[in-house]
């Protein structure tokens, strides 16, 4: 309860910018736990020993699923040929080896075990793509993961869509959101806890060049989140619209 009125005192006192940064560009209220553990099966994968051309790597998969040791090479080969376990079992050595600098490798893996509907692998996709450089992460492996992370964001997992809104706008790695994206995003979310429409706020108030119309698109969405039956979204969405409607009043108004 102290925290939280440290966070509504912080948020009328200072832009939303600066709050935003401070909370790491994210709004601080978890997603509920059945929702972050929904799986969705994009692309089973290689799903067969016989498909692979290679004989080594044949016995290197029967040696992986009789839980024999297997090298960190033939996994990356067999993950290479979309073997989910593989992928698994690799991007499981990537992330003990430090998250952010193998981020790129534990995305893309991760989303060829996840892909298959090994939700442990998305989860750890999700987190590494937040150290991902949108300028130079290669266009192949952003296409794999949006390939992944649509469909589980599409199927109801809440953290693929909270990455949604996280990872689509200028400058981010997926490119400025469309408005196709936005109302299915907002669709999905119907009925909902109301964090995503607080997430979709915040994302366009703390633009120091917002305009008059993405304050109204705003205070639309704050509008959504207020009647959420979570007290958390409640509260910091009911603030929000004090505090974009003392801008309005005063020095932080904006126009067109």
């Amino acid at each position: 309860m102290i925290r939280r009125l440290i966070l509504i005192a912080a948020l009328m006192g200072a832009p939303v910018a600066a709050w935003a940064e401070a909370q790491g560009l994210n709004i601080p209220i978890p997603a509920a736990e059945e929702a972050r553990d929904v799986a969705v099966v994009v692309d089973r994968g290689l799903t067969k020993t016989k498909y692979l051309r290679s004989r080594a790597l044949r016995n290197a998969r029967r040696a992986m699923l009789a839980k024999e040791p297997v090298s960190e090479e033939d996994l990356r080969a067999l993950a290479d040929r979309k073997d989910s376990l593989a992928a698994l079992k690799y991007q499981q050595i990537l992330w003990q080896r430090g998250v952010k600098e193998n981020a790129s490798d534990i995305a893309y893996y991760g989303s060829i075990a996840a892909a298959a509907g090994r939700v442990s692998a998305f989860h750890k996709m999700v987190r590494a793509m937040h150290h991902l450089d949108p300028k130079t992460e290669p266009a192949g492996r952003k296409r794999q993961l949006m390939r992944v992370l649509y469909p589980y964001a599409w199927g109801g997992n809440a953290v693929a869509l909270d990455a949604l809104v996280d990872f689509n706008g200028e400058g981010r790695l997926f490119g400025a959101l469309s408005q196709k994206t936005r109302s299915r995003i907002l669709a999905q979310a119907e009925g909902g806890d109301g964090r995503t429409e607080l997430r979709l706020a915040v994302n366009l108030l703390k633009n120091d060049t917002r305009t008059r119309d993405d304050e109204a698109e705003a205070l639309r969405l704050l509008e959504r989140a207020q009647n959420s039956s979570r007290l958390s979204v409640q509260t910091t969405a009911l603030n929000l619209i004090a505090l974009v409607g003392s801008w309005q009043a005063g020095e932080g108004a904006v126009t067109n």
